[in-house]
């Protein structure tokens, strides 16, 4: 199977598993009463590594941003269920922008070398 094959099919699959888990998360929000912020950060870390945990074993490129979320949620679903919520939505935004200026100066820096 080609690499861009590959990918596709590791990412329908990542999106199939993570719309599942969003629905059973919702299920048992909406009959148990569940508060389920913390478990759905866990999956979606989980996927999102799994994902990347597939590419590499397909010897394909890893996606550093999937990567970087994937274990940003993995550490907020942690310390989450631990009992410290700290405010999920800023932090998100500032590490995806420290992530993209990040990426930005590895750039600038490579082409400098060059």
């Amino acid at each position: 199977m080609h690499a861009l094959n590959r990918n596709v099919a590791l990412t329908s699959l990542a999106w199939g598993v993570f719309f599942i888990w969003i629905g059973l998360s919702w299920v048992a929000n909406e009959y148990y009463g569940v508060s389920m912020e913390a478990y759905v950060a866990l999956g979606v870390g989980i996927i999102l590594i799994g994902l990347n945990a597939a590419r590499a074993g397909f010897g394909m490129k890893l996606s550093k941003f999937s990567l970087f979320i994937g274990l940003i949620a993995l550490i907020f679903g942690g310390t989450a269920l631990a009992g410290f919520k700290p405010p999920l939505w800023q932090t998100i935004l500032v590490l995806i922008g420290l992530f993209i200026i990040a990426e930005a100066v590895s750039s600038l820096t490579k082409s400098k070398s060059k």
